[in-house]
């Protein structure tokens, strides 16, 4: 059942329940294991922070997944489990649990990632009594099942710091839902595949959003196999476009222009020197992960 607009047989606005926290995640599951997946579901139930609802879009995934996912919405009423066989990206996905969603706060994660049990508590917190459109925070590193160190972020960021990296993890964040409402939800351009999340947050702070960073770790992210990047050249090609675009809409060319084309570059390099590079930059910032 879709969120309506208006309350049947009135004309009054239905307002989304101002403590509810609508958790949306995306969901293409190929490993062979479930442990991952059962493991990120398991750390959204285990919040500390109960009145939450987890929709689920769903599209591709093994069997095994399907029939975890299943499981868990058919024993745990504030799970719903959507398909998403008629999307075509992550970002309709995302779109589809947003339209589908009740909660007055929108929460994101990830079927890798793990949220530590008072990740929605101290941002629900954070997000009624600041000004900030959205919080993150910052996070631990996994790296094929193992400690990878931290990735620490700057607290209030500005729109400069999108210049080298994206100073968000996005499946940590959690939103206002008007203000991703205001900005149409997640970009379904071809352009912003692999890079929706960059996309959507340079445009929430070109409407005069912005965004912080609890300064404690409240997450687990997972890094690529061996630390090397899936990405391939449409993807970089896409992140360079997405970049240029948004980078010119904050006004920050020409200073922005090296940076604009950095996913080209870091496409070019030997991915041996770009590990090394990587570890070199993690070990002088804390952990800071270069996508």
């Amino acid at each position: 059942m879709c969120r309506s607009a208006c309350e049947q047989g009135c004309g009054r606005i239905k307002m989304p329940p101002e403590n509810l926290i609508s958790v949306i995640m995306g969901v293409r599951y190929l490993r062979p294991e479930l442990n991952t997946l059962r493991r990120s579901v398991d750390s959204i139930l285990a919040q500390t922070y109960s009145d939450f609802e987890l929709v689920i879009c769903e599209r591709g995934s093994t069997e095994q997944a399907k029939a975890l996912l299943a499981g868990y919405a058919m024993r745990d009423s504030r799970i719903r489990l959507i398909s998403g066989e008629e999307t075509g990206s992550f970002s309709e996905q995302l779109n589809v649990c947003l339209k589908e969603s009740f909660g007055a706060w929108i929460a994101r994660m990830d079927d890798d990632d793990f949220s530590f049990p008072e990740r929605f508590e101290k941002q629900i917190e954070y997000l009624r009594s600041h000004d900030a459109a959205f919080v993150g925070c910052n996070v631990r590193l996994v790296q094929d099942g193992a400690d990878a160190g931290v990735q620490c972020f700057p607290e209030t960021p500005q729109a400069r710091d999108f210049l080298f990296s994206m100073p968000f993890i996005h499946p940590a964040l959690m939103f206002r839902r008007d203000v991703l409402e205001n900005v149409g939800g997640y970009s379904a351009l071809p352009r912003c595949e692999r890079c929706e999340d960059y996309d959507l947050l340079m445009r929430l702070y070109e409407k005069g959003y912005y965004g912080a960073n609890l300064q404690e770790f409240l997450f687990a992210y997972s890094l690529p196999h061996n630390g090397i990047s899936t990405r391939n050249f449409r993807d970089r090609t896409n992140e360079v476009r997405t970049r240029w675009t948004r980078f010119a809409a904050l006004g920050l060319f020409p200073l922005a222009l090296p940076y604009a084309i950095k996913p080209w570059i870091i496409w070019l390099l030997p991915q041996k020197m770009l590990k090394r590079l990587k570890e070199k930059r993690a070990a002088k910032s804390s952990g800071k992960y270069m996508r």
